[in-house]
């Protein structure tokens, strides 16, 4: 029976990190976008809070779906799981994280990094 190394889709976790994210970006910040589009798109954040929040967590879970491709691109060109400092990267990012907003989705990123980490170390 063929083993199945799950470090090979750790560009797929991501991407699919990044996807939820941007849902739940849309989702909690509809107003806010309703109301970025309404007053011109211009320069219409400066000044409110919601409307800057709301496009950040937008961008950022844009930014994750990204960086989940261009993790999914390596590993299938290379053949080989994500660099080890990448692994330990997004651990460190992760525990802040999860220190900062214990009630937020940086817990996804834990199995994420685990698997970057363990796969390095043991060629899982």
């Amino acid at each position: 029976m063929k083993k199945v190394k799950i470090w090979k889709y750790s560009g797929i976790f991501l991407i699919a990190t990044g996807i939820l994210h941007t849902i739940v970006a849309i989702a909690l910040g509809k107003d806010a976008f309703l109301e970025i589009i309404q007053d011109g798109v211009v320069n219409v954040t400066s000044q409110d809070y919601a409307r800057a929040f709301a496009l950040w967590f937008l961008i950022c879970g844009i930014f994750v779906i990204l960086l989940g491709q261009v993790l999914h691109y390596y590993i299938k060109k290379e053949q080989k799981p994500a660099p080890l400092f990448f692994g330990y990267s997004l651990l460190i990012l992760t525990i802040f994280g999860c220190i900062v907003e214990p009630i937020s989705g940086f817990w996804l990123l834990l199995p994420q990094a685990l698997i970057i980490i363990f796969a390095n170390k043991k060629g899982v």
